[in-house]
């Protein structure tokens, strides 16, 4: 037998030394001079960059922060600064050669991981928002714009813009029932698939299938794992006619694809307008430093390994474990590693799988006893996949009790209150406004779709109407909003009267008017509603009319100070300023009971105003008072 370095070296010695092949296969060898001319042309032309002035204090000053260095134009410098744009990201080194389509996660992960049952429950929960349908409405966004410019009252305005496009409104209509009608999908089906696209791939691709004659005939949602999106010199999408898109299939890319616009800069940047080579690419989380998505599914992906490696470890527990103890012998037996194997691998294939076998008694070698470890029972115990649970249902927007998991202490309620606006918020509104905006930017682009109109998903205003009418309430009451305006924000006629275009305070002991309220009284009184005067007072017919015209009335501060009187005159003189202006030719006198012609000389002679004598000028009684008789009664 020959020796190991004889063995070893016997390979060598028969071995015939091989030709080394070429240091460059099929190039062209560089000689010392060319390589210098070839780094020489290409500092020429993408030589250093145009920099900007540099401090000469920053070199010569002790301990400075030293010169920068000159910068090396990558990409081609911009012409009226001599120096380069700069890149959106680092992006890879000839990324678009890249015939791989996957992210940093595999397609193949991805679409796995989303048909696990947990996941794909609150895949399908998601997409339950395009069960809801649609109506084609007026932008609000291009009232608003429209209403500002003309100035006219926005409802006006939306109901002009509905009857201009009526016709467009029921033709987008109508041809939105199927939107992909090359393959029957209607929209509810059309929908869940680019709901699917974004739940999984967060890739939605749509792309737009014209007839012969040039009409649109289907939107056909494509697989966004097959579409590589490519770049530009700067990391960003290159603008047409360039292609924006490569779809790769079997490893080879089989067709190129141009970003679904045609207007950059006010110019047509793809010959003839609308052409059949455009595609829709959308993505939900935008990252600067990759031209892909993040979708709901890889954001989960690590919350549910660990939830699939706690369904393996149940179900190990009824398929693959035996009975979890451990044997002890005595020392009498003196089985060596080979028989201690066979006996274990027998018996574990006899109770491997088998639950009736494992609850059966079994016979152990003489001396040998089973010993129990130690139970733990908090294991066992669904609070940890409750947990799991919570954590990939979160990942998804949802609730645990949206994928069957109630809560404990719901008393059978589907959720808590609270998470239903929780859900509205996160998750429903916003998957209904994503639809929404994709169709119509769609509708727009490949339909001729005025762009006043917008696509909405119906459906939700109905959860929404309760919290919206508890918030115009607070904001009338509290002055914020007018009664017309919360008629208006209803679709409702406004109201003929004029208070209710006045902003106003409700409160527990009235209603008080803001208009004039800053006459009425001085800083730090406090101002109340208006009460009427008692019956009988002097000048009451004609001061009652204008407290019931002016919503402010003869309002007079508390007790007899000196405040309280200016109050009341203050309060008196707005009154009647408001009151002469709505009635210049009044049948009566306005009877006034605070104001005097020292107060109000420009009224003395005025035949339409009866001031009051100066003995007569007195403040009205308190209203009430406030604790221990304090005067904190209202007017």
């Amino acid at each position: 037998m020959a020796s190991r370095p004889a063995r070893r070296n016997r390979g060598t010695v028969a071995r015939t030394p091989a030709k080394r092949p070429p240091a460059n296969p099929g190039g062209v060898t560089l000689s010392g001079d060319q390589l210098t001319a070839v780094l020489a042309a290409s500092q020429r032309a993408y030589g250093l960059a145009e920099p900007l002035p540099r401090p000469p204090q920053w070199a010569s000053d002790p301990f400075g922060p030293g010169t920068p260095l000159r910068p090396a134009s990558i990409n081609q410098r911009n012409p009226k600064t001599g120096r380069a744009e700069p890149r959106l990201f680092e992006l890879p080194i000839s990324t678009n050669l890249n015939i791989s389509t996957a992210p940093f996660v595999p397609w193949k992960t991805l679409s796995d991981a989303a048909d696990m049952p947990l996941f794909r429950k609150c895949i399908e929960r998601r997409k339950s928002v395009c069960d809801l349908d649609f109506v084609i409405s007026v932008d609000p966004k291009a009232v608003a714009r429209e209403a500002a410019l003309s100035g006219e009252h926005e409802k006006d305005v939306e109901a002009s813009l509905r009857e201009k496009y009526t016709a467009d409104i029921a033709r987008i209509t109508d041809w939105l029932q199927e939107p992909d009608r090359k393959n029957g999908y209607d929209w509810g089906a059309w929908t869940r698939q680019l709901m699917e696209n974004r739940l999984v791939y967060d890739a939605t691709v749509v792309y737009p299938k014209y007839t012969f004659g040039g009409d649109l005939f289907a939107l056909e949602s494509i697989d966004g794992s097959t579409i590589k999106p490519l770049l530009d010199e700067s990391g960003g999408r290159p603008l047409p006619p360039a292609p924006f898109a490569q779809q790769v299939l079997y490893g080879f890319p089989r067709g190129e694809f141009v970003a679904d616009t045609v207007d950059v800069g006010g110019v047509s940047m793809v010959p003839g307008g609308m052409t059949t080579d455009q595609l829709l690419y959308e993505r939900t989380v935008i990252r600067p430093k990759t031209p892909y998505g993040m979708s709901a599914t890889e954001i989960a992906l690590l919350d549910g390994i660990l939830w699939m490696k706690r369904m393996g470890w149940l179900l190990g527990e009824y398929t693959e474990g035996v009975t979890g103890a451990l044997l002890e012998v005595s020392a009498e037996m003196d089985w060596d590693v080979g028989q201690w194997e066979d006996y274990a691998a027998a018996m574990n294939d006899k109770l491997r799988g088998d639950t009736a076998a494992r609850l059966a008694y079994s016979l152990l070698p003489p001396g040998t006893k089973a010993v129990l470890p130690q139970e733990v029972a908090e294991r066992y115990k669904p609070d940890m996949d409750l947990f799991l649970i919570k954590l990939v249902a979160g990942d998804f927007g949802l609730p645990a009790s949206e994928v069957g998991f109630t809560e404990a202490g719901a008393l059978g309620a589907s959720f808590h209150e609270g998470e239903e606006d929780i859900l509205n918020r996160q998750t429903r509104r916003p998957d209904a406004d994503w639809l929404g905006r994709i169709a119509t930017r769609l509708m727009v682009r490949h339909n001729g779709m005025p762009p006043v109109l917008a696509v909405q998903v119906l459906g939700l205003e109905s959860e929404d109407e309760a919290a919206a009418d508890a918030v115009a309430d607070a904001r009338v009451r509290g002055g914020r909003m007018t009664l017309n305006q919360d008629n208006a924000r209803r679709g409702e006629p406004p109201y003929d009267f004029d208070e209710a275009d006045t902003p106003m305070l409700i409160t527990p002991r009235g209603v008080v008017f803001l208009e004039g309220a800053s006459k009425a009284a001085p800083p730090g009184t406090l101002i109340g509603p208006a009460q009427a005067p008692p019956p009988g007072a002097p000048g009451q017919d004609g001061q009652q009319e204008g407290e019931d015209e002016s919503g402010d009335g003869d309002q007079a501060g508390a007790g007899d100070s000196p405040a309280a009187t200016r109050g009341a005159k203050s309060l008196e003189l707005a009154a009647l300023r408001k009151w002469l202006g709505r009635h210049p030719s009044p049948p009566r006198p306005f009877a006034c009971k605070a104001l005097t012609a020292a107060d109000a000389p420009q009224y003395a002679a005025d035949p339409r105003v009866q001031l009051a004598k100066a003995d007569d000028a007195a403040p009205k009684a308190l209203s009430g008072t406030g604790p221990a008789g304090s005067g904190t009664g209202s007017w």
